[in-house]
This record gives structure tokens, sequence and C-alpha cells, in this order.
């Protein structure tokens, strides 16, 4: 089966799925659920400096008609198409609270033709409950954890 770049499949997300629940943003990958925006990250190898300052102040820039104005996110979900290191992972054991805001994607199996995904989402997340139910209907992904080196508390 064939399994699209990461940007198609967030942009498929919030186009097949998102439009007809939330409010989404075109030129952005946030979804707005009226209370909460939630942000899809897509990166092809993610860096752990990155990771720890795109984490740290959790504000994004939206449009708002000719200007911009900045918005609190709750959630952030990585997907990314490379297997994350144990060193990204080690952030999120390192900063405990962050685990409740922050899910990661690894879909780097779905490109070596095994319908599988790495994860860690342990958030309240209603966008990304949403987006792994649009990825077993769409594509028959299984989920498996991602390592950490704590276990995990819950998975959704």
């Amino acid at each position: 089966m064939f399994f699209p770049n990461v940007w198609d499949l967030v942009e498929m997300f919030k186009t097949e799925r998102c439009r007809k629940i939330w409010k989404i943003f075109e030129d952005e990958d946030l979804v707005n659920t009226g209370t909460e925006y939630h942000y899809f990250v897509w990166s092809r190898h993610i860096r752990p400096s990155t990771f720890r300052r795109v984490n740290k102040n959790l504000r994004f820039p939206i449009r708002d008609g000719a200007s911009y104005r900045m918005v609190d996110v709750s959630y952030v979900a990585w997907i990314t198409p490379e297997p994350v290191s144990e060193r990204v992972t080690e952030t999120l054991d390192e900063i405990p609270d962050l685990s409740r805001k922050i899910a990661m994607y690894d879909v780097s199996p779905m490109y070596m033709g095994r319908p599988v995904c790495l994860r860690i989402n342990e958030t309240n997340s209603v966008v990304f409950q949403e987006f792994e139910r649009f990825l077993v209907e769409k594509y028959g992904v299984d989920f498996k954890p991602l390592h950490r080196l704590r276990p995990a508390i819950s998975s959704v």
C-alpha cells in the first residue's frame, strides 16, 4: 500500500477529517477545537535542540485578517518519517509534564512496507485521537510504543 509523505498525510487528515469537525488553518498545520489549539510538526529528522526549543514556548502566530496574533498551543504532535533518536525521547523523561502535551509519531516503518506507527501519546488531545483513527481506517496502521527510558503511563 502507498503511504504518502508526511506533509501530504497531515494535509489529507486536515482536509478529510478536521475540516468537518473543527477549524483548520490553510497555511498552518494547526487545528482549533474551539477551546484548544493542536499543532502538527512534521520533520524529516527531529533534532533534540529543535525539539526542546519548539516545546519550550507553545505559542504560535496565526493569521488574523491582514495581521497575525499569537495563540497558546495546547498540544503538539511531532510526525517524522525517520526513526526518533533516544536523545529526543529522553527529553520527555526529563520534563515530566511535557508528555501530557506532546505526542510523537514515527511513521518510518510505513515506508518500509510495514503498517506500523511507533508512537508516544499520553495527551488528552481529541485531534490526535482522531488522527490515530484516520491512520487505522485509511492505512490499516497498527500502533506500537516508541521506545522510552521509563514505561508509558497510558496510551490512546
